[in-house]
């Protein structure tokens, strides 16, 4: 129990992130190379009491970072090569023997085996007597214990190649200089790609939904737009087809209008002819009271008046079927304009529902939101021209419904005042042969007879005449007729041409929605690409932290140089057996550069070392 809550107020007291795996190299100028590993957690103690954690101890409230010697190897996440080349300079064991102005030059190769950019610094420290030229300028230089540094700092893809040189300036007192070495470090953050990643993915997933929502309503658009322009060029061949309609009735119009004309001379002459016979008649009815012996002239003039008024009728007749041939066309103009109409309705219809589609349509898109709502005017505008169509057909209907109503009552008139000629060519042919019959009764019975007959035609001229009138009055409504037709036909043309243009517009949007839909379609596919793309970096992130078994990888990689050491000139005596005077030996002279060495490798491994440890640390 006493374990279980120490163990408890540990974890309360304990933070511990997740720990970063430092892999450090050295490589040497000849191509040996070490390598240590160890686990970096950064602590925090929250508790009032002191935290012992792997053997260090964190004070209260304090965060420290513990650095635990790692069991095990693991794989650099980069590969580092490197090769040392020299100019006017050799060489020789741990010792490079060179001169003012000899040259070393560096060349490193990093290639990277994670599948994401890794960021890496390179830091020369900048030495005394040296000269340092690299492949691309410094991004900065730091002051560390009173030295310069240089400082490059790049991201690595695959792989990136740098050059650095050195030039020895001067030796110094000692005849050595000491050559800094090439750290170069590298940060690689798992568990952030790891984050940053799946954000994309997250994002990536948003666009493709939007996307793909966008592809679904430009296809929609493109559907609606397309049954569109089907439906405006069918209605621009039935506006087409009603214009050459209207034409045709407006010339057989006026050509019913020459024919009422021909109908109305014919009917004021038959008027007139009846009148002159109605005249001849009473004549003859004072022929019959002063003189008998003109009875017999008298019928002879009877069967001519009947002669004449069977002329009459059939005259009558053939206006009757004149007016016939008028009524017919007209019916079939009415029933032409009653299918225009019922067409243009069915096409209102049609236009209705794409635009009701239309209006149902919600996108974010400023594009698609612009092309939905030009369309949806363009509908309502065509919408208007119908209803404009419709009224011009319904009134020609009504107008042709007039027109056909007062040639039947003409034709009916007509045909009555046919039945009268009838009747009265029936009794002057009856009268005639009673007056060659019977003079004697012809003469008591004719006047009576003949002063009906006299009526009766002048009774028929009255309706003929009256007919006439008829037939006049619906002369200018005909007029009126073709004139409203032909119009209307030129209205229709008009509507034809602003509907095609109409369709033409849309069939060139169909243009533009196409390449939209295709361009979505590429970035979907793009999309869908990369998120596989990022779904195999992930596994591959993933692999690499099971094996390395932290968040992070810090890796360092340092490059130690040879000590450049002077070339001496030096002349031996070929006995070395004799003491210079003075006492002094050669020899002296001849261990001066080991000497010189000795010290300035004690340098190098002095400053050398605590640079890289202040790294380190």
């Amino acid at each position: 129990m006493e374990r279980t809550i120490i163990g408890l107020l540990l974890l309360v007291a304990l933070s511990l992130g997740s720990p970063t795996l430092i892999i450090s190299t050295t490589a040497s100028y000849s191509g040996t190379s070490s390598t240590s590993y160890q686990y970096a957690y950064f602590v925090v103690n929250n508790s009032s009491r002191p935290l012992i954690f792997q053997g260090y101890t964190i004070p209260p409230y304090s965060a420290k970072m513990v650095y635990v010697a790692a069991n095990g190897s693991y794989p650099p996440p980069l590969l580092i090569m490197y090769t040392v080349s020299y100019v006017n300079a050799t060489l020789s064991g741990q010792q490079l023997v060179s001169r003012n102005g000899s040259l070393v030059e560096v060349n490193i190769t990093i290639k990277n085996f994670m599948p994401f950019a890794v960021p890496v610094t390179v830091l020369v420290q900048r030495a005394s007597g040296v000269d340092i030229f690299s492949s691309r300028p410094p991004s900065g230089v730091q002051s560390l214990g009173g030295s310069a540094v240089y400082q490059w700092t790049f991201l690595v893809g695959y792989s990136y190649n740098f050059t650095l040189t050195y030039r020895i300036e001067s030796f110094g007192s000692f005849g050595a200089v000491s050559l800094p070495p090439v750290e170069i470090i590298s940060d690689v953050d798992l568990d952030g790609y790891l984050s940053q990643t799946n954000y994309t993915i997250n994002y990536l997933n948003k666009t493709y939904n939007y996307l793909y929502n966008l592809s679904y309503a430009t296809n929609l658009i493109s559907s609606a737009v397309y049954n569109l322009t089907n439906n405006l060029d069918e209605l621009r061949r039935i506006l087409n087809l009603s214009s050459v309609a209207f034409r045709e009735g407006a010339m057989g119009l006026n050509a019913s209008r020459y024919a009422i004309a021909a109908v109305n001379s014919q009917l004021m002459s038959l008027s007139s002819s009846l009148l002159a016979a109605a005249i001849a008649l009473n004549r003859s009815l004072l022929l019959v009271q002063y003189e008998y012996a003109y009875l017999t002239t008298l019928s002879s003039a009877l069967e001519a008046q009947a002669i004449a008024i069977s002329a009459y009728e059939k005259s009558v007749g053939a206006t009757v079927n004149s007016l016939n041939g008028i009524e017919n066309n007209l019916y079939t103009i009415y029933y032409s304009l009653n299918n225009i109409e019922q067409s243009l309705y069915k096409s209102k219809e049609n236009l209705i529902n794409i635009k009701n589609k239309l209006s149902k349509i919600r996108s974010n898109n400023t594009y698609i939101e612009n092309a939905t709502s030009a369309l949806i005017d363009q509908l309502n505008s065509a919408i208007s021209t119908v209803d404009s169509l419709i009224s011009a057909v319904n009134s020609a209907e009504q107008s042709v419904a007039a027109m056909i109503a007062i040639v039947s009552n003409t034709r009916d008139a007509l045909v009555a005042v046919g039945a009268q000629l009838s009747q009265v060519q029936g009794i002057l042919n009856q009268t005639a042969a009673s007056t060659r019959g019977n003079a004697t009764a012809l003469e008591q019975e004719m006047p009576p007879v003949i002063l009906n007959i006299s009526r009766s035609l002048v009774s028929a001229s009255r309706n003929l005449t009256d007919v006439a009138g008829q037939v006049s009055a619906l002369e200018r409504p005909l007029g009126s007729g073709v004139q409203y037709l032909q119009t209307a036909s030129q209205e229709l043309v008009a509507a034809s041409y602003q509907i095609d243009a109409l369709s033409k517009s849309l069939k060139g949007e169909l243009f533009y929605l196409g390449l939209a839909n295709s361009l979505v379609e590429n970035y979907l596919y793009n999309i869908t690409n990369n998120i596989n793309r990022d779904y195999y970096y992930i596994s591959i992130v993933k692999t690499y932290r099971r094996i390395y078994n932290a968040g992070r990888v810090e890796y360092q990689f340092v490059l130690q140089l040879p000590i450049a050491v002077r070339l001496w000139n030096i002349t031996l005596p070929t006995n070395l057996g004799v003491e210079k005077p003075g006492g002094s030996d050669l020899s002296a002279y001849i261990y001066l550069p080991i000497l010189a060495s000795a010290v300035a490798v004690g340098l190098y491994l002095g400053v050398g070392k605590g640079f890289i440890k202040r790294r380190l640390d």
